[in-house]
């Protein structure tokens, strides 16, 4: 397994666990007592899109072959 395949599984891993943090944020599981609903909501929202985009993102990329592999 090369370094690439590697670096591409753990950013999807992180990613997929950005969207379920930001999902619990959303549920109220990982913020304080005091923290206001509309600012949970709001934060958890942008977790998990960043964590959607991200996840997007690196699916959607092209991988890059080897430079030696056509020479």
């Amino acid at each position: 397994m090369d370094i690439n395949a590697i670096l591409r599984t753990t950013v999807l891993v992180l990613s997929a666990a950005a969207m379920l943090g930001g999902a619990a944020v959303i549920a109220g599981w990982l913020v304080p007592r005091h923290f206001p609903d509309q600012y949970r909501v709001i934060l958890g929202a942008v977790i998990v899109l960043y964590g959607a985009y991200r996840f997007a993102l690196t699916l959607t990329r092209p991988r890059r072959r080897d430079r030696d592999e056509g020479l």
